[in-house]
């Protein structure tokens, strides 16, 4: 497998070196990395970086399905911690990268390393403990929110994975056996149901 390009540009950070900035702006100008990293898992697999979302895109994407999804099926769910989760659960990968099984990173090295990113950006700010905190609570899986979002990052995966599909970019099935594996909430289900009827159509 060919070396693939990591970022579209290094962090804004480093743009404004000497420069004293207040603690949002300096942790936007941190999150905004998120708009240069690229997805790995779709460079290796043939998408060309013209065409390649940033971990910011997806970030955005799995918060905006998860809100749908909560206020169309699930409305007995914290809806405020689902979204906030959902638009934090990449930060992480401000500093550490969009790392995947290919990079030979174990899990636990992945989530250290995650986790120092994340309160690296969060330490600064006013409320930045809460931010670790749904972080975290994400990471350890323990409640009903959080596995919620967990698996609507796969399903978006797998959206994503039938877009390029369907625009003719690559061959992506292997995105959506790793789905079928991830997903087990009845409802997210019935929707990966239908995009698995989709996706046949592309075959």
């Amino acid at each position: 497998m060919p070396d693939v390009v990591l970022n579209k540009a290094s962090i804004p950070t480093g743009l404004f070196t000497g420069t004293v900035l207040s603690p949002v702006l300096g942790a936007y100008l941190e999150i905004n990395h998120l708009k240069q990293i690229y997805r790995q898992g779709w460079l290796r697999r043939g998408i060309a970086a013209e065409r390649c979302e940033s971990v910011a895109e997806h970030s955005f994407a799995v918060a905006l399905l998860s809100l749908l999804i909560v206020d169309a099926h699930l409305p007995a769910l914290d809806r405020d911690k689902i979204v906030r989760m959902a638009l934090v659960h990449d930060l992480g990968e401000v500093y550490a990268g969009d790392l995947t099984p290919h990079d030979g990173v174990s899990v636990e090295d992945k989530h250290q390393r995650e986790a120092q990113s994340i309160c690296q950006i969060s330490d600064k700010l006013p409320h930045g403990a809460d931010y670790v905190t749904l972080w975290r609570e994400y990471e350890e899986q323990v409640t009903r929110e959080a596995r919620l979002v967990r698996q609507v990052d796969r399903l978006e995966m797998g959206l994503q994975a039938l877009v390029y599909e369907r625009q003719g970019l690559a061959d992506l099935h292997e995105f959506f056996d790793t789905v079928d594996r991830a997903l087990s909430i009845p409802e997210l289900c019935d929707i990966w149901t239908e995009v698995k009827h989709l996706e046949k159509e592309v075959e």
